[in-house]
């Protein structure tokens, strides 16, 4: 069975996320919701609002959280981007080619 992109973006996330620890997943889902209104299956529509809210939430330091985000991407796409903007867009598919 085929995984869906977004799908596969999601255990992305989750994944460099959870290199800092299960809580500091849980804690940034949480805010991202409470602070922005995006739920965590939305993030792969709006890489911006997640990006932003790492910003807010952990200043320079954001950059580390997307690095280990981008480190799963590279493993699961085999894509190698700069930004998680650049990473979402690269594994996009598009509407009329089959999975």
């Amino acid at each position: 069975m085929t995984r869906k992109p977004s799908d596969r973006v999601l255990t992305c996330i989750d994944k460099g996320l959870s290199r800092l620890g299960g809580t500091v997943k849980h804690v940034v889902y949480w805010y991202i919701e409470n602070e922005y209104g995006l739920k965590r299956k939305e993030i792969p529509e709006k890489p911006e609002e997640f990006i932003r809210g790492l910003e807010k939430m952990y200043g320079p330091g954001a950059r580390v959280i997307e690095l280990n985000i981008l480190k799963e991407f590279k493993e699961e796409f085999g894509v190698a981007c700069e930004s998680l903007v650049e990473a979402f867009k690269s594994v996009e598919k598009p509407k009329d080619k089959p999975d």
